[in-house]
């Protein structure tokens, strides 16, 4: 949980009509003396008599975001396949085959099979098609800053009044002002309990990833056979292999790359903003304050 340190702006509620602007009494200083801003820039109570209270003043819960900062997505990059099968029948092939599977995570360099398939186990192989890798989200952000200035109220018993400080006078136990004054709110304590959403990522999108799978007589990928051509995104496709020679390895390349995209999450605000120990002072008109 963070505990708040700093500040920065200040909520306040006027009374709902205009009522003639009532001054603090004639013959005693104001009850208390508050002063409102930033923490580091708070004087001291005059006379060298401690705060009555501190605190801070804070957005209404409504006026808080509800959103983090935009996610984003990388790119979704082009994955070579890495599997072909090879087929005991002609194109279409049919219900027997051999998976040749280089393994996930290939990046194209010569595969050998553990064992050759032998030029009478197939008469076709189908190429797999390239396809996009998930696209990585951006860090979870933090939650936006809460808006909040610190309070410092003093004990009234003087009638020097001390720089940047405003009379004023403790609410009724209701919460309430006097008709007139000007009711402020603050708490000794903000505790934010806030955290965002992680980023998330919608699946992969568009982009154009082609690919050419080359198969090998021979386990060095030196003597390519007569097959092998561009697959595309989505697509499968079958060829007749007429070659005397087996099936060894094989190798791949893409020779199409173009990423594609993915829809980012918004990362929503969770958790709440604690406000503990609340107090209300009712601020007297400057205006009456000030008149000599």
């Amino acid at each position: 949980m963070l505990l708040f340190v700093s500040a920065t702006t200040l909520l306040a509620c006027e009374d709902e009509w205009f009522v003639p602007l009532l001054p603090p009494p004639a013959d005693s200083a104001p009850v208390l003396w508050m002063w409102v801003g930033a923490e580091d820039d708070a004087p001291p109570c005059i006379d060298g008599q401690p705060p009555k209270w501190e605190g801070w003043m804070a957005d209404a819960p409504e006026g808080l975001p509800d959103t983090c900062d935009a996610c984003e997505c990388g790119p979704a990059a082009c994955e070579l396949p890495s599997t072909v099968m090879a087929n005991a029948m002609t194109c279409p092939g049919g219900s027997t085959s051999i998976a040749l599977d280089a393994g996930a995570g290939w990046d194209g360099t010569c595969a050998a099979l553990p064992s050759p398939v032998q030029p009478d186990e197939f008469a076709s192989v189908v190429y797999e098609p390239p396809t996009l890798s998930p696209c990585i989200p951006s860090a979870t952000p933090e939650p936006p800053p809460v808006s909040a200035m610190f309070v410092r109220v003093c004990a009234g018993n003087t009638a020097q009044e001390p720089p940047g400080f405003i009379p004023c006078m403790q609410a009724s136990s209701e919460g309430t002002c006097r008709r007139g004054l000007t009711r402020h709110e603050f708490f000794e304590q903000l505790i934010d309990n806030r955290a965002c959403a992680p980023c998330e990522c919608g699946p992969p999108a568009g982009g154009r990833c082609v690919a050419e799978v080359g198969l090998y007589a021979d386990s060095a990928c030196s003597d390519r056979m007569e097959a092998g051509f561009p697959v595309g995104l989505g697509e499968t496709a079958c060829a007749d292999v007429t070659s005397p020679l087996p099936l060894s390895a094989m190798r791949a390349t893409l020779v199409e790359e173009e990423p594609g995209a993915c829809s980012p999450s918004v990362a929503a605000v969770l958790g709440t903003l604690e406000r503990r120990e609340p107090h209300i002072v009712c601020s007297y008109s400057e205006m009456w304050w000030k008149t000599p």
